[in-house]
């Protein structure tokens, strides 16, 4: 394969990936993660107007403040399904067990992030246990579909495969305002296949030992966000 040819395969599925993070960070980010903050806030009437740990005024639905929780869960997706692309070839099992096992690490791992015990988040808006277990949920739900969206996407014969470039692109779009990110993409695209052209650089990244290394430092990643997360959890409730 010449390079034009990998330049054209590896955009098309990144346009590909991208597509399925903007979605699934629009809509279980953006969409669902609005309800559970007004759910929270119904059950807490004496928090309305208070500043939530993420800026955001509780109890108060405006348009400028939907828009803005969109937009950054939305381009927050787009670096997720980034990162599921270059990692989803660590996935082992039968398809319902990598959905899974993903999904569960990777809200562990941000559940970790967002579950605190000071601040306002955990503290005011009650019972604790239903806001942790919404802002472990999102997480969850949102790479839930981004794999099975953007497995859909990526398979072979898909449309992204098929169509014309200009047309099959166009959700790359999306990274302009995440502009700073793109020379990391781009690099890191250029060594991997630097690599690949060597003989001994292409089988190390074929070994085994390569990719259990990988996958055993990813476990080691969810349990320390797990042992953070029921630090935090015991403490709060």
């Amino acid at each position: 394969m010449t390079w034009p040819e990998r330049v054209d395969r590896d955009a098309r599925r990144l346009a590909a990936i991208t597509a399925a993070g903007l979605l699934a960070g629009l809509l279980v980010g953006g969409v669902v993660g609005r309800l559970a903050m007004m759910l929270l806030a119904v059950r807490n009437p004496g928090a309305n107007g208070m500043i939530s740990d993420d800026g955001f005024r509780i109890g108060q639905l405006t348009m400028s403040g939907t828009l803005n929780l969109l937009a950054i869960t939305t381009l927050i997706g787009v670096v997720g399904g980034a990162i599921y692309l270059v990692l989803r070839h660590l996935a082992v099992g039968p398809p319902s067990f990598r959905l899974l096992s993903i999904s569960g690490g990777a809200a562990v791992v941000v559940g970790s992030m967002l579950v605190h015990a000071d601040g306002v988040d955990f503290t005011v808006l009650g019972p604790a246990p239903l806001a942790i277990a919404l802002f472990v949920a999102i997480p969850f739900g949102y790479v839930a579909l981004l794999m099975w969206l953007g497995e859909r996407l990526l398979a072979p014969g898909s449309w992204f495969t098929r169509a014309p470039t200009v047309l099959a692109l166009l959700p790359l779009l999306a990274w302009i305002p995440l502009l700073p990110l793109v020379p990391v993409l781009v690099g890191g695209w250029l060594v991997r296949e630097g690599v690949r052209q060597t003989g001994p650089g292409a089988a190390m990244l074929r070994h085994p030992v390569t990719s259990w290394t990988w996958r055993l430092l990813l476990a080691a990643l969810f349990a320390a966000a797990l042992v953070d997360l029921i630090r935090d959890v015991a403490t709060l409730t």
